[in-house]
């Protein structure tokens, strides 16, 4: 069980949380997904493409956490690489146990159902790695309404469920946080009055670093909406979990790292926002402004290693996203 600054091993990370690298585009740390385990059932948060979800499946019998447990899956945001593959996640498990439910809010369902304009676009950035959708049916939802205003204290949250974990009650959240997507939500767990562990998804940026608290912006097109997700920020600065979890990638553990990394987010996403302006008044080309921002944003990752086609298509597409928000580019 790791307690390092950041975790980048699949893996258990406290009594109950596996982390997962689901090996997204065939590398390494970028992309998580995480298993909730407990005394009386089983969870999923986030099932990745449909080309991941044989490794989560593989991971949780390698484990040895019956495939009949699984209670829930749930979904950060409608993303292919988040949970472009809950379909076929959910087909899977439902023969292990029919009464499995994709916990989620009316658009992330809406847009997992409706995904040929998001697949499309997806496929022009990353290729063949996108996986395919399929439409879920109906039967497969619990809808919720997460809540979009929440304190600091544990006790403010709604509770959607407690599990049960070595004699420990486990209490189960789920806020909205949009910005970076209208649907995305964060999921959490209380445990012993604190806030034990949450899972961010892209709500606070990207960590594409294993060892200093540094972030990469989330503002893919079309969704992205830069005030939506400051706002979503302030809030989420109000809280003290004791670990984060990453979409994109890992795990930051302790409550002092946690607040450093979204203080530092905050900072640096206007600086980012900033930079992107000053570039499109120098020139208002794409290509230009990416070669501009390359050298602010290398040095925030140590995954480059020189050249990374998969993150350079990344930085292009947060780069056309941010510009899309400010009003220079149209969908």
């Amino acid at each position: 069980m790791a307690h390092n600054l950041i975790t980048v091993e699949s893996g258990k990370i406290n009594d109950y949380i596996h982390h997962l690298d689901l090996k997204e585009f065939g590398s390494r740390r970028i992309l998580s997904s995480f298993i909730g385990e407990f005394d009386d059932c089983s969870i999923i948060l986030d099932s990745g493409s449909s080309l991941e979800v044989n490794r989560l499946i593989r991971y949780a019998k390698k484990n040895k956490i019956p495939l009949s447990s699984f209670k829930y899956l749930v979904t950060t945001h409608h993303h292919f690489d988040h949970n472009g593959g809950m379909w076929k996640l959910y087909d899977i498990l439902k023969k292990h146990n029919p009464n499995v439910k994709i916990i989620t809010n009316q658009k992330t369902k809406e847009l997992l159902n409706d995904y040929e304009y998001h697949l499309n676009r997806a496929k022009s950035t990353f290729g063949n790695f996108i996986g395919e959708m399929k439409p879920i049916e109906n039967n497969a939802f619990r809808i919720i309404e997460p809540a979009m205003e929440f304190g600091s204290k544990p006790n403010s949250f709604e509770i959607l469920d407690a599990f049960k974990m070595n004699g420990k009650e486990i209490k189960f959240s789920i806020v909205k946080t949009p910005g970076h997507t209208p649907d995305h939500q964060c999921p959490l767990f209380i445990k012993d009055g604190e806030i034990d562990f949450i899972f961010f998804g892209e709500a606070i940026g990207t960590l594409y670093h294993s060892s200093k608290l540094l972030t990469m912006p989330t503002s893919m097109p079309v969704y992205f909406k830069y005030k939506e997700y400051m706002e979503t920020l302030e809030k989420l600065k109000n809280l003290s979990p004791l670990k984060a979890g990453f979409g994109h990638f890992g795990v930051v553990n302790g409550k002092d790292n946690v607040r450093e990394i979204m203080l530092e987010h905050e900072s640096f996403m206007k600086d980012y926002r900033a930079k992107i302006i000053e570039y499109y008044e120098e020139k208002p080309e794409t290509r230009y402004i990416v070669n501009k921002i390359l050298p602010f944003l290398v040095p925030r990752t140590d995954l480059m290693g020189g050249d990374h086609p998969v993150l350079k298509n990344i930085i292009l597409a947060i780069v056309y996203g941010m510009l899309l928000d400010l009003g220079y580019r149209k969908i």
